[in-house]
């Protein structure tokens, strides 16, 4: 090669480096799995492409797969992925995924969404708008936000539905009692009874309450620190349902006087005809017009047909609604710790927190196709694939562990007129009696033994007590006996002690 030759090639190779790689303009889309705890529909497969097709217009780059499944064995297999370091990619959590936010949390299955990267400050914006700080305080496992909770009802928003038209024709007085729980409902239960029993016989075998078996919310509104257990619980500001304790003192719900007389009222009620010992191969006479009442959770809107045509459904709220910590942790989204492109999961998460077509899109379907809107604006499922209840193509209401309810478009069979309901749960959040430790997180390591062997005897216990199944009051007071003894051999007392500890030091560094 001459000198000549050599010079011109080292111009023309500087040049080259002067110059950028050419490289595809568009890079691939990031894949982002999204795990849901909800059965399966017929139409899932258009509708994730509809929601790919979506997410191009917002200009996010990703190709999402919406995984539907429920029970304990589905969402078993999702905590093996997890525990393996699968890229999971976005993960509801709460009571309808069977993933504990807290337990997961700490087992680092989720990203930190305000870790180096601050995806909520970066992305999230207007996700973060939703709750005030206190909410986002109580998000924090270890110090760092893990989950996103979803905007719905996050109260206890408790009722009794009613059957208005037995109501009326009985003469039997709704609004003249104090309602705080179920165990106030005893006289107008038995009330209804005498009355329907004398003018419908025929009806004389049919409950007047369908089953409200759980002792928190429906009959004890206490601060609850362990999720689904109760044996050690504190009293809510301005409710004190157990009488002795204030709101700082952690106790044993089990081992109080209050228990014993509700589980006594309820086998005394169950004996008597008010509730039904066994509800299976029952659910069909709830639609008769012989069942008086039902426990509601979440309404702020009752639906005239509830329970079909034969019969009105008002309700009636409790006197009181309240909140706790665990009201954020039932129900919400996470990203999944080994997520390649946890960025990109963030911006769909803002977007389903944030946009009202997308929020819909994930819940009802795609518009023409499972709902559209009839002369008067007002979306209907009328001639589409939604139409006929029990073989909807494409339908998920509340669907709560997915994001933002409020923001939700849906029919006012289910939202009211201008979707009163949305904006009465607004306003219930904003009012609702606030529990002493709203941000307090138990950290349960220090008496996990304890927990499990507790938690087991309440599940060998409380079935049969709360529902009432047991022969006769002296037997109810025995057996309830025999289970606060239980619980005391298995270290009721240590996690009491624990509780009580992580909630002074708690108070003590705020």
């Amino acid at each position: 090669m001459t000198r000549k030759m050599v010079t011109l090639f080292l111009a023309l190779a500087l040049v080259l480096t002067m110059v950028p790689a050419v490289v595809n303009a568009e890079a691939a889309p990031a894949q982002i799995p999204w795990f849901i705890g909800v059965s399966e529909s017929a139409d899932q497969g258009i509708v994730n492409d509809a929601i790919n097709a979506y997410l191009a217009e917002k200009g996010i780059n990703a190709q999402v797969t919406l995984n539907f499944g429920t029970g304990d064995e589905y969402w078993g297999q999702i905590v093996t992925r997890i525990n393996s370091g699968e890229d999971l990619g976005i993960i509801g959590f709460g009571s309808q995924t069977k993933l504990d936010y807290v337990v997961r949390s700490q087992s680092g299955a989720y990203y930190p969404l305000d870790g180096d990267d601050a995806l909520l400050d970066t992305y999230g914006t207007g996700t973060k708008a939703l709750f005030d700080q206190g909410v986002w305080d109580a998000m924090k496992i270890g110090g760092h936000i893990y989950g996103i909770p979803t905007l719905k009802d996050n109260g206890f928003y408790i009722s009794l539905i009613y059957n208005d038209t037995l109501a009326q024709e009985l003469g039997v007085d709704i609004d003249g009692f104090k309602f705080e729980s179920f165990r106030d409902i005893e006289d107008l239960a038995y009330e209804v009874k005498e009355k329907r029993d004398a003018a419908h016989p025929d009806w004389a075998d049919y409950p007047v309450l369908w089953n409200v078996e759980a002792v928190h919310p429906y009959n004890f509104a206490v601060e609850n620190f362990l999720n689904g257990s109760f044996f050690a619980v504190c009293n809510v500001p301005g409710i004190d349902t157990i009488a002795g304790y204030d709101n700082e003192t952690v106790f044993n719900i089990y081992d109080t006087p209050e228990y014993l007389e509700y589980a006594i009222q309820k086998q005394k009620m169950v004996e008597d005809g008010i509730y039904l010992y066994d509800y299976t191969d029952k659910r069909e006479q709830q639609y008769t017009g012989a069942v008086f009442g039902w426990v509601g959770w979440g309404y702020t809107y009752m639906e005239e047909h509830m329970y079909g045509d034969n019969f009105v459904t008002k309700m009636r709220m409790f006197d009181k609604t309240w909140t706790d910590t665990n009201n954020f942790f039932s129900a919400g989204t996470a990203i999944s710790a080994n997520c390649a492109t946890p960025d990109v999961a963030m911006q769909i998460l803002e977007l389903v927190n944030t946009d009202a077509d997308f929020a819909t899109m994930m819940r009802f379907g795609i518009e023409g196709e499972h709902w559209t809107t009839d002369a008067d604006g007002k979306m209907t499922f009328e001639g589409t694939k939604n139409a006929v209840a029990g073989e909807r193509a494409y339908y998920y209401w509340y669907m709560a562990p997915v994001g933002n309810l409020t923001i939700v478009h849906a029919p006012e069979t289910l939202t009211g007129p201008d979707s009163v309901m949305l904006k009465n749960m607004m306003a219930l959040n904003d009012s609702c009696i606030k529990a002493a430790h709203l941000g307090f997180s138990f950290e349960t390591t220090p008496v996990m033994n304890q927990i499990a062997a507790c938690t087991a005897v309440e599940q060998e216990y409380k079935g049969d007590l709360n529902r009432g199944q047991l022969a006769d009051a002296d037997e109810v007071t025995d057996i309830v006996s025999e289970f606060v003894e239980k619980l005391n051999a298995n270290g009721v007392a240590d996690v009491i002690a624990e509780v009580q500890s992580q909630l002074e030091a708690w108070k003590a560094a705020k």
